[in-house]
């Protein structure tokens, strides 16, 4: 007979102890093995480029692969630690699952900060973009020195303009919190009684006569008949800008009279579907929210322009552009712009017998002298007034 092994018959007395044995052992190598996989992964994903499909969200250019110099080890070390944060494999995947999981289990903006998730399908840039936020909350107020400091700027270049017989404007683009108030949450409680624009415009008519471009009562009074912003983007849509640059051409009208009448009668506009924003796609959510509607705007023949020139502009992601016109008797333009006056390019040109339009947060005052302009539009949006001071 043979005699049994007492592991044998421990395992015969207790069959369950030697079960539960396995289970143990086999749970820990499946999580062994999934925690090796999702090590792996990521440097699989950089490899074979797996997440493809998944685009970066991100308004600007990630962090490229660094150089290595000898003997700049720890240098490369740093660099190459930041390339990896912000390139490793599946980023853009899991931001993506992430922030499905917040709006449509939570109804929360996956980055509050940067969007703010507004009613009836209309989304408002975050308090990280120039504290807009808080600015229209009535916490984050324009301070008086800062006003003071704007006024002596622009008076200063208005008395340089006019020793060479030009004259400045100043257009202001409205944010979309100023025009679209009713669609913001409402747990933002917005104060816009007395706005840092209405401060701003207050100032410069008591301490100056540098002519500010208000066009806030024409746009609030065009939305009553079509949607003038979009929903999913931190702009004024086509027909908006067409609006906003009517104003601009007929303040600027007044005091060269040579320009041609703006009219909305000059233009023909046709609706059609709109996409997704840069708000919804800096938080992924471009495939499920859309602009209900954009619209192709175009002039009457004798306002159409020629486009000339055209130069990258590595600042602010937008060329620097010229136009001419068919209007010879019309004044020269010079717009200093942000991303606002890109779509007044169909729009002012045409009221200008050469417009040159440059977007920049640093005015080179030497544009001055070799542009020779009649007219100098500084174009800002209402968020960022107080830059005005540094321009």
């Amino acid at each position: 007979m043979t005699q049994k092994t007492s592991t044998e018959a421990n395992v015969q007395a207790n069959p369950a102890g030697s079960a539960g044995s396995r289970a143990q052992r086999y749970k820990a190598v499946v999580v062994s093995v999934g925690f090796a996989i999702l090590l792996i992964l990521p440097t699989l994903d950089q490899w074979l480029n797996l997440s493809a499909g998944f685009k970066s969200t991100e308004k600007r250019i990630l962090t490229p692969f660094p150089t290595f110099t000898f003997p700049r080890v720890q240098t490369f070390i740093a660099q190459f630690g930041l390339y990896y944060k912000e390139n490793f494999g599946w980023r853009n995947a899991l931001f993506y699952q992430y922030s499905q999981f917040k709006y449509k289990v939570l109804a929360t903006s996956p980055l509050p900060e940067k969007v703010v998730m507004g009613k009836n399908g209309w989304f408002f840039p975050g308090n990280s973009v120039g504290q807009i936020v808080d600015q229209h909350r009535g916490i984050d107020i324009i301070r008086p020195d800062t006003l003071a400091s704007i006024a002596r700027n622009l008076s200063e270049l208005q008395q340089q303009l006019a020793a060479q017989g030009a004259k400045l404007y100043v257009l202001v683009a409205p944010d979309s919190y100023t025009i679209y108030p009713e669609n913001a949450p409402d747990n933002l409680q917005l104060k816009p009684q007395t706005s840092n624009f209405d401060r701003f415009k207050a100032y410069m008519a008591q301490h100056t006569n540098v002519p500010v471009v208000d066009v806030r009562d024409s746009l609030r009074a065009a939305k009553t008949e079509r949607v003038i912003y979009c929903q999913t983007d931190t702009h004024w849509n086509d027909y908006g800008s067409m609006i906003a640059s009517l104003g601009l051409a007929e303040r600027v009208r007044q005091d060269f009279p040579k320009m041609p009448k703006p009219t909305r009668s000059d233009y023909s506009v046709t609706p059609f579907t709109g996409a997704g924003g840069d708000l919804v796609t800096m938080i992924a959510l471009n495939r499920e929210f859309i602009d209900s509607v954009s619209y192709k705007v175009t002039p009457a023949p004798y306002l159409r322009t020629r486009q000339t020139e055209t130069t990258e502009n590595i600042e602010v992601g937008l060329p620097t552009q010229r136009f001419v016109s068919k209007n010879s008797e019309a004044p020269k333009l010079l717009l200093i712009g942000d991303s606002f006056s890109f779509s007044m390019n169909q729009f002012i040109p045409g009221y200008f017998r050469e417009t040159y339009i440059v977007r920049t947060h640093h005015f080179d005052r030497k544009l001055l002298s070799k542009e020779r302009p009649n007219v100098v539009v500084l174009e800002i949006v209402e968020r960022n007034i107080g830059m005005l001071g540094q321009l």
